[in-house]
């Protein structure tokens, strides 16, 4: 398990929600959801309100859906000039549907597409919103979208999910990315222990 960031752990993450709740709407929207699905900042970018159940609270990530943007149009043109422009997620994988518990962030989220459709922004602009909420706080980590989503994994794997709803819910191919999640969680449990004991 060699990754370029560390997650945060819980309460880095309480620290960066606090700090995230203090900016405005579409900050508190890329952060908590980020933070509480996993979701990588592509797939968060082509985000749409028709992919919130908001009865069962589960974000369906698509298979594929029709884009107008730029780097959609690009990805387009490189795969064949007469395939329609559409988004597709990473990897085959990416198509999942995501269990969206934590009551806050479906509260934002319901807030947000109220006035939006879309969350309709570049990766770049996400990457911006993560490091001007983190640069309000105290966490000498460098956080970036892609920390939100290790964040998530550990998190849950740390309160006991089992590595095939890992796998599920962030989208990986096999077992061997969840098995890191869950090791790294069990390695912070040991430190803690020692810390108290």
């Amino acid at each position: 398990m060699a990754w370029k960031r560390e997650p945060l752990i819980e309460d880095e993450l309480n620290q960066l929600l606090d700090a995230a709740d203090r900016h405005d709407l579409e900050h508190k929207t890329t952060i908590r959801v980020l933070a509480h699905t996993g979701m990588r900042a592509d797939e968060f970018a082509h985000m749409r309100s028709g992919w919130v159940d908001w009865q069962d609270e589960l974000v369906r990530v698509p298979a594929f859906e029709d884009c107008n943007c730029s780097n959609c149009a690009q990805k387009a043109a490189a795969r064949n000039a007469d395939i329609e422009q559409m988004w597709i997620p990473k990897t085959e994988h990416g198509a999942r549907t995501i269990p969206l518990k934590e009551p806050d962030t479906l509260r934002t989220l319901r807030d947000y597409f109220s006035h939006h459709e879309t969350i309709g922004v570049t990766r770049q602009t996400i990457g911006n919103r993560v490091k001007r909420v983190a640069s309000d706080t105290e966490i000498r980590k460098k956080i970036t979208p892609h920390v939100l989503r290790h964040t998530y994994g550990t998190l849950i794997a740390a309160r006991g999910a089992t590595p095939q709803y890992i796998r599920q819910t962030m989208g990986h191919a096999d077992l061997s990315s969840a098995n890191d999640y869950l090791q790294y969680a069990g390695t912070q449990l040991d430190a803690e222990a020692e810390e108290l004991w």
